[in-house]
């Protein structure tokens, strides 16, 4: 699913290619036996 929104992202400058490439290196390393990985949720609240 986020690979395939690879070219839509390097068109519109959101990162490089190579931190792309890095990222998903990451996510498929952390699908491995020995693999981890951690999401942390944050809630921003606008205070008037």
């Amino acid at each position: 699913m986020v690979e395939g929104v690879k070219k839509d992202v390097l068109a519109c400058g959101m990162m490089e290619e190579r931190a792309w490439d890095r990222g998903i290196a990451g996510l498929y390393r952390a699908a491995e036996d020995d693999g981890v990985f951690c999401y942390t949720f944050f809630k921003g609240i606008g205070i008037k």
